[in-house]
């Protein structure tokens, strides 16, 4: 009862709540951004290696379809499995200990203005760092059209794989006001979020029972191991064995795109073709007078860090490329393997000791460091010269509303597809391919006439 005294109070609450939040995030990403690297390090650096040196011979095309179609497909929806497996565990704990009925109760007269419940802020909080844990977090939702609702509500948060596609553009167009404008676009999608939320629980599909809240706490508890394990471990296989199938056949459908005629000649590929047929329907967003911002926002359904590596690919035609001799020797291979993930291990625990830093410098220059070192130093230059005259600010900031609203990875609609059904996923597709079309053009169109 003390403890309630202070959890449930509106001032003490909402202290802890926000404390309790921020310590949960810090420990799941920062937690699990070793075991990520690794993961996506094993694939490119082993897998990827030994099962090339296995077909080496093959015709091309089949080449690039195991490599770059279905191993990098399978690679990029697993690199996710640390990140979910993180974030089940904290939601199990937060369950079974009693917290989240005390966190429903806490917003739910906040959440219900919108059509939403007290227990959809997590979700949505957690969409900040990747958008297909949010979707499955709805789980804890018992109505099934707040479910809905807050599942459709989680692809506006901004999620991490949008930030390196944020931070290039604004680095390149805005330089000391880069920060500024990312948050910019963070707090544009939660806004855009809550309106959407507003407008669409006036319709039944989506409209919960939100009105009252009945809920009785639980007692405080110490979560037992065995229910926390079974939980995480049953929703990350679950994720694994159902959404691989359907983001593995959109991957290879997007590697066909992009291969096709020309042997991997992206400008020429079916998908650049096509993106200078559809290039004049894009020019009143303002970023459509080029066909490459166009082409890239396909791949981006694999995932929106494509964005980068796609106009990278694209704009630096003139870098020098240096061919290395590959040295295979498998057991030293596995070994390094095995060391990496026992250094992931390490870096993770050690990661935690820093709970009480938070990283606020994410949005400033340690983006553009990385953006330039992963890019060999040409990819800011490159991507300025997209556009180069008086309104190329304006065009970045319409290109970077479009990537924040435009349908979210094909993990996430996978992720859709599973939670609510095909239904739901075309009603979504179809929304996000309007919307961001519409405030896009409408920002440029307004913002041209104060420049």
């Amino acid at each position: 009862d003390k403890i309630d005294k202070i959890l449930l109070n509106k001032f003490g609450g909402g202290i802890a709540f926000l404390f309790i939040i921020y310590t949960m995030f810090v420990i799941i990403f920062d937690g699990s951004a070793p075991f990520i690297d690794w993961v996506d390090g094993f694939f490119s650096n082993f897998i990827m290696k030994y099962v090339g040196k296995l077909i080496e011979g093959v015709p091309d095309w089949l080449y690039s379809f195991i490599i770059d179609g279905v191993i990098a497909g399978v690679g990029s929806v697993l690199t996710f499995v640390p990140l979910m497996f993180f974030i089940y565990f904290f939601m199990a704990i937060l369950e079974e200990c009693g917290y989240m009925a005390r966190v429903a109760f806490i917003l739910n007269k906040l959440m219900t203005k919108v059509g939403l419940s007290g227990k959809a802020f997590i979700p949505m909080m957690v969409g900040f760092g990747c958008t297909v844990p949010a979707i499955y977090a709805t789980r804890t939702l018992e109505d099934e059209k707040t479910r809905r609702l807050t599942g459709v509500i989680s692809t506006f948060m901004s999620c991490g794989a949008r930030l390196p596609v944020f931070s290039l553009l604004a680095v390149a167009f805005f330089s000391r006001n880069a920060a500024l404008v990312v948050i910019s676009i963070y707090v544009t999608g939660v806004f855009t979020a809550l309106l959407t939320a507003f407008v669409l629980k006036r319709f039944d599909y989506f409209k919960g029972d939100n009105t009252e809240l009945l809920i009785e706490l639980p007692p405080y508890r110490l979560p037992g191991f065995k229910v926390v394990w079974n939980s995480m471990r049953n929703k990350t296989f679950s994720y694994v064995k159902k959404a691989t199938t359907v983001i593995l056949g959109i991957l290879l459908v997007i590697w066909f795109l992009t291969y096709f005629p020309n042997n991997n000649d992206t400008e020429t590929s079916y998908l650049g073709q096509a993106a200078k047929i559809v290039q004049p329907i894009f020019r009143p967003t303002g970023f459509g007078d080029r066909w490459e911002p166009v082409a890239s926002i396909v791949p981006s359904i694999i995932a929106k860090e494509t964005v980068v590596g796609f106009l990278g690919q694209v704009l630096l035609t003139a870098q020098e490329e240096t061919e290395e001799v590959e040295e295979y020797n498998f057991v030293s291979d596995l070994k390094e393997q095995i060391v990496g993930l026992k250094d992931a291990v390490i870096d993770s625990v050690k990661s935690l000791g820093n709970i009480s830093k938070f990283k606020i410098d994410t949005l400033t220059m340690s983006d553009e460091e990385t953006l330039d070192e992963d890019a060999g130093g040409n990819i800011i230059p490159a991507i300025r010269s997209l556009w180069n005259d008086e309104l190329g600010g304006i065009r970045a900031y319409s290109f970077m509303l479009y990537v924040l609203l435009v349908v979210p990875c094909a993990v996430a609609l996978g992720a859709l597809k599973q939670e609510f059904g095909w239904k739901l996923v075309v009603f979504q597709t179809a929304s996000l391919l309007i919307l961001p079309y519409v405030v896009s053009v409408l920002f440029f169109n307004i913002a041209r006439i104060f420049v």
